[in-house]
Protein backbone atom coordinates (compact mmCIF):
# COMPACT_ATOMS: atom_id res chain seq x y z
CA UNK A 1 0.00 0.00 0.00
CA UNK A 2 1.06 3.29 -1.08
CA UNK A 3 1.86 6.36 1.78
CA UNK A 4 -0.20 9.55 0.57
CA UNK A 5 1.70 12.49 2.03
CA UNK A 6 -0.20 15.48 2.05
CA UNK A 7 0.23 19.00 2.94
CA UNK A 8 3.75 18.06 4.28
CA UNK A 9 7.33 18.23 2.54
CA UNK A 10 9.80 15.73 2.23
CA UNK A 11 12.72 17.50 3.86
CA UNK A 12 14.85 17.68 1.19
CA UNK A 13 15.08 21.04 1.00
CA UNK A 14 16.00 21.84 4.47
CA UNK A 15 18.64 19.13 3.94
CA UNK A 16 20.06 21.21 1.34
CA UNK A 17 19.99 24.62 3.14
CA UNK A 18 21.37 22.64 6.10
CA UNK A 19 24.52 21.17 3.84
CA UNK A 20 24.62 24.71 1.77
CA UNK A 21 24.94 26.51 5.17
CA UNK A 22 27.66 23.89 6.25
CA UNK A 23 29.53 24.97 2.87
CA UNK A 24 29.19 28.35 3.45
CA UNK A 25 30.93 28.26 7.33
CA UNK A 26 33.59 25.71 5.78
CA UNK A 27 34.51 28.51 3.04
CA UNK A 28 34.11 31.61 4.56
CA UNK A 29 34.93 30.84 8.03
CA UNK A 30 38.22 29.05 7.09
CA UNK A 31 39.01 32.39 4.35
CA UNK A 32 38.61 34.82 7.51
CA UNK A 33 40.91 32.62 10.00
CA UNK A 34 43.44 32.84 7.41
CA UNK A 35 43.71 36.27 6.73
CA UNK A 36 43.39 36.77 10.49
CA UNK A 37 46.56 34.37 11.35
CA UNK A 38 48.09 35.38 8.08
CA UNK A 39 47.74 39.33 9.19
CA UNK A 40 48.88 37.99 12.51
CA UNK A 41 49.50 39.58 15.60
CA UNK A 42 46.70 41.84 15.06
CA UNK A 43 46.75 44.89 17.85
CA UNK A 44 43.32 46.93 17.60
CA UNK A 45 44.24 49.53 15.04
CA UNK A 46 44.60 46.78 12.52
CA UNK A 47 41.40 44.38 13.81
CA UNK A 48 39.63 47.93 13.21
CA UNK A 49 40.25 48.66 10.26
CA UNK A 50 40.01 45.59 8.52
CA UNK A 51 36.28 45.49 10.01
CA UNK A 52 36.07 48.89 8.08
CA UNK A 53 35.93 47.11 4.88
CA UNK A 54 33.05 46.13 3.85
CA UNK A 55 33.77 43.08 2.34
CA UNK A 56 35.18 41.41 5.89
CA UNK A 57 31.77 42.31 7.74
CA UNK A 58 29.98 41.01 5.10
CA UNK A 59 32.08 37.47 5.59
CA UNK A 60 31.73 37.74 9.02
CA UNK A 61 28.17 38.31 8.63
CA UNK A 62 27.48 35.52 6.55
CA UNK A 63 29.03 33.25 8.99
CA UNK A 64 27.22 34.40 11.90
CA UNK A 65 23.66 34.11 9.52
CA UNK A 66 24.91 30.67 8.28
CA UNK A 67 25.83 29.34 11.61
CA UNK A 68 21.93 30.16 13.03
CA UNK A 69 20.44 28.75 9.92
CA UNK A 70 22.29 25.38 10.41
CA UNK A 71 21.90 25.41 13.89
CA UNK A 72 18.09 25.97 13.56
CA UNK A 73 17.72 23.37 11.18
CA UNK A 74 19.65 20.47 13.09
CA UNK A 75 17.42 21.95 16.46
CA UNK A 76 14.18 21.92 14.27
CA UNK A 77 15.26 18.00 13.41
CA UNK A 78 16.03 17.47 17.00
CA UNK A 79 12.58 18.66 18.57
CA UNK A 80 10.17 17.41 16.41
CA UNK A 81 11.92 13.88 16.30
CA UNK A 82 12.21 13.96 20.26
CA UNK A 83 9.80 16.09 21.77
CA UNK A 84 6.39 14.40 21.51
CA UNK A 85 4.22 16.86 23.11
CA UNK A 86 2.94 19.59 20.38
CA UNK A 87 2.81 22.66 22.72
CA UNK A 88 6.34 22.14 24.23
CA UNK A 89 7.79 21.47 21.05
CA UNK A 90 6.11 24.71 19.61
CA UNK A 91 7.48 26.99 22.62
CA UNK A 92 10.83 25.21 22.29
CA UNK A 93 10.76 26.05 18.93
CA UNK A 94 9.64 29.66 19.07
CA UNK A 95 12.40 29.92 21.36
CA UNK A 96 15.04 28.59 19.26
CA UNK A 97 13.89 30.62 16.60
CA UNK A 98 13.69 34.09 18.50
CA UNK A 99 17.44 33.12 19.84
CA UNK A 100 18.69 32.99 16.66
CA UNK A 101 17.42 35.95 15.25
CA UNK A 102 18.29 37.91 17.62
CA UNK A 103 21.72 36.70 16.95
CA UNK A 104 21.91 37.28 13.49
CA UNK A 105 20.05 41.50 14.42
CA UNK A 106 23.27 41.15 17.47
CA UNK A 107 25.25 40.71 15.06
CA UNK A 108 24.28 42.81 12.86
CA UNK A 109 24.37 46.12 15.33
CA UNK A 110 27.47 45.29 15.30
CA UNK A 111 28.78 44.98 12.02
CA UNK A 112 27.17 48.26 11.22
CA UNK A 113 25.98 50.00 13.64
CA UNK A 114 24.12 53.51 13.89
CA UNK A 115 26.85 55.11 12.25
CA UNK A 116 27.76 53.09 9.17
CA UNK A 117 31.00 51.56 10.71
CA UNK A 118 31.72 48.92 12.66
CA UNK A 119 31.64 48.89 16.49
CA UNK A 120 34.61 46.65 17.55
Amino acid sequence: MKKTIAGTHSGTGWWLAQRISALILLLAGAGLLLGFWSAYPFDYSQWHSAFQQTFVRLLVWLVVASLCLHAWIGLRDVLMDYVKPVAIRLLLNVLVTLTLVLCVMWATAILWGGNGQANI
